[in-house]
């Protein structure tokens, strides 16, 4: 599986920090009252944020309503967020309790169990889902993401934040309010089942 996995790589550090200074002004003016910022933040924040929604197991549709919701939550306790703080973990600490929120509701109203989430929703998955991992092989890509209903749910919201939206294990640590220590050992879980499930695949099939 590793040799099948490329990442992409880092930005360089230079446009990194651009990209940060330019994300900390529009903040600013968007808890200023700017309107035309926030909607800047949306546009650069969306796909990444509705993609997790799908990664995770929701349908297109209950991902753009969790999608709404974040932004919602975003644009609501937005005054309340502290100056000089990681406003992207922030905002990924927002999404992944939302999410998790969808995934409870649609379970306790009996629609989907864990185990099945993953049934129906690599199909709504596009080409733009995985915008930091790259699958040189598209049909190991496809069973990647079915093998994924076998995590658990905290092992697979590590993998997808890790692996498919490029957050380094301090972030996601942060986002899901663990440790890095649990973070490890979710990822190093999650490795482990999906290369364990994906090689069983490609046995058979060889």
């Amino acid at each position: 599986m590793a040799n099948d996995l490329v990442l992409t790589e880092a930005p360089s550090l230079d446009s990194a920090e651009q990209r940060a200074r330019e994300l900390g002004d529009l903040v600013e003016r968007a808890r200023a009252g700017d309107a035309a910022a926030f909607e800047e933040i949306i546009r650069r924040h969306e796909r990444r944020v509705l993609s997790m929604a799908v990664q995770m197991g929701l349908g297109r549709e209950d991902a753009q309503d969790a999608g709404q919701e974040i932004f919602l939550r975003v644009f609501r306790y937005l005054a309340g967020f502290q100056a000089g703080k990681n406003f992207e973990v922030w905002l990924w600490k927002i999404a992944v309790n939302v999410v998790y929120d969808f995934l409870r509701r649609r379970r306790d109203r009996g629609e989907i169990s864990w185990e099945t989430l993953q049934e129906g929703t690599v199909e709504t998955l596009s080409a733009e889902s995985t915008i930091h991992l790259q699958v040189e092989n598209a049909d190991l890509c496809a069973r990647l993401l079915r093998q994924m209903g076998s995590l658990s749910k905290q092992e697979r919201m590590v993998f997808v934040l890790r692996e498919m939206q490029d957050l380094d294990t301090g972030q996601v640590a942060r986002a899901m309010g663990i440790s890095t220590i649990t973070v490890r050992r979710h990822a190093a879980s999650a490795r482990q089942k999906l290369r364990r499930l994906l090689q069983g695949i490609l046995d058979r099939n060889s």
